[in-house]
């Protein structure tokens, strides 16, 4: 029997609530796929995707309640599959912190990150309760706690205790404390890695029963931080990703050889390695259900390693759209995924970073035209294809738009670069505004319209975090 006893997808509900029935929907999908558990990532700093009684101000429009957190939890213990919850609870926590109510409990931060105040007597209070709650609802046996990316230090509690004790120190009483909250509600607490790895200290002053989520979304992972956490005496999940920060509009290539390297690394990771798990960041720079071949991909992965991604599409694209002769429609997703550039090269092309973009060089410009050649003869196929699809439409047609986002994008950079006149850059802006229109019919079909996280709203920097946002933006610059 094998030592990978989970295998997992993690879903981002936190920073994008999709319409409940997404998720119902999506289990029987994970478990013909080979999942087994799903890790419900419903708290960040974009806020709660599950309303607490103890803090109900805490909750984001269209949070689950808790009846509803708890007929879906259900509803995959009948498929054979665990939800584990995420509850970040130190970085991550401006989903509390961020109200006013609680806006005390704030470490004062520089940069990206944050955290709450680990000291404060208000901290331990609140996370108590929440910790409690979640048990009440998710009856898996663990409960992860987040504990990454932690920006703190600067508050005048955190400050004074410093005098006599280190940095590292604190942090670890900190995981101390949220492991007696997990274990004084019946559970088993998982957390995030990368503190561990930084400061080894840490690691070497928190209980082994701590079960360690490893995550890398690089091409090149390797095994060395496996190996740290388990020569250590901590059990692992390894945590590669189908989507991170550097993508956009649809899963790119370099995330399933991450997917493919870290599968292997897991198996041949010995029996402290216990799991997968296949994470899913930031569902708004994604067009609706784009990201399910990558999902099948994984599963397919996480049961055997060496499976051939080629085989799997072809089974997916059979189940998922009822495709009898799919071999072509398999290898174009598996093609646009490979031509998928990364979300910088896009900012690129669109002119949607922080500073102006200029031309393109000669080299850029030959690379970009064969990158929107391709994307029109594989938007072709797709189009061609449309009739034999049997079900799930909508979210077949999404790879024809993406390929067509490519296309605008590349003849976006293309015109800048050439010096085009007004007549060019009303076409453009037409194309784009039909474009625009169509993803955010898309977005209708499977979110809320009021979610904000698909709106600029006159802040440039969020269309690093949306993708209707960077087509907004774009147009913007174009116009």
């Amino acid at each position: 029997m094998s030592h990978i006893r989970i295998k997992a997808v993690m879903l981002d509900m936190a920073r994008c609530t999709e319409k409940h029935r997404y998720y119902h929907d999506l289990v029987p999908r994970l478990a013909a796929w080979g999942y087994n558990t799903i890790f419900a990532h419903f708290t960040d700093d974009e806020g709660c995707a599950m309303r607490f009684d103890s803090h109900p101000r805490l909750a984001s429009p269209h949070a689950f309640t808790k009846r509803d957190m708890r007929r879906w939890v259900s509803s995959a213990a009948a498929h054979g599959v665990t939800v584990i919850p995420e509850l970040e609870s130190f970085g991550h926590t401006v989903y509390i912190h961020g109200l006013k109510a609680y806006r005390h409990l704030r470490e004062p931060t520089v940069g990206h990150f944050n955290a709450i105040n680990p000291l404060h007597r208000e901290t331990r209070r609140i996370m108590r309760h929440l910790v409690r709650e979640t048990a009440e609802v998710f009856d898996a046996p663990y409960i992860h706690m987040g504990l990454d990316e932690v920006n703190f230090g600067a508050s005048p509690q955190v400050r004074r205790a410093r005098r006599s004790k280190e940095k590292w120190h604190i942090f670890a009483d900190y995981i101390c404390a949220m492991r007696a909250e997990t274990e004084a509600a019946g559970r088993r607490m998982m957390i995030w890695g990368d503190h561990l790895l930084k400061t080894p200290e840490i690691a070497g002053a928190v209980p082994k029963d701590i079960v360690i989520c490893d995550w890398h979304y690089q091409v090149n992972v390797g095994p060395d931080t496996v190996e740290f956490f388990t020569e250590r005496g901590f059990e692992v999940v390894c945590c590669p990703a189908t989507s991170r920060s550097g993508d956009l509009l649809l899963p790119a290539a370099l995330t399933q050889t991450n997917l493919q390297r870290f599968s292997r690394i897991a198996y041949a990771g010995g029996r402290r390695v216990i799991g997968l798990m296949n994470t899913v960041w930031y569902p708004q720079r994604m067009l609706c259900g784009i990201e399910q071949f990558a999902l099948a991909l994984g599963g397919a992965w996480f049961n055997q390693p060496e499976t051939d991604p080629r085989d799997t599409l072809r089974a997916f694209v059979r189940r998922q759209y009822g495709l009898r002769r799919g071999a072509a429609v398999a290898d174009a997703v598996l093609e646009l995924s490979r031509l998928m550039p990364s979300r910088d090269t896009l900012f690129s092309l669109l002119d949607t970073g922080s500073q102006p973009a200029g031309p393109l060089t000669a080299c850029e410009l030959a690379g970009a035209e064969a990158m929107g050649a391709e994307a029109r003869r594989l938007r072709t196929l797709f189009c061609r294809a449309r009739t034999c699809i049997q079900q799930n439409h909508a979210e077949y047609e999404n790879y024809a738009l993406a390929c067509a986002i490519l296309e605008w994008a590349v003849a976006v950079g293309t015109a800048r670069t050439n010096g085009a006149g007004k007549t060019t850059h009303r076409s453009l802006s037409r194309q784009g505004h039909a474009l625009l229109s169509r993803c955010k019919a898309d977005w209708q079909r499977g979110r809320y319209l009021d979610d904000g996280k698909w709106a600029l709203r006159n802040q440039p920097a969020r269309c690093r975090n949306a993708l209707i946002a960077s087509l907004e933006l774009a147009l913007e610059r174009l116009a």
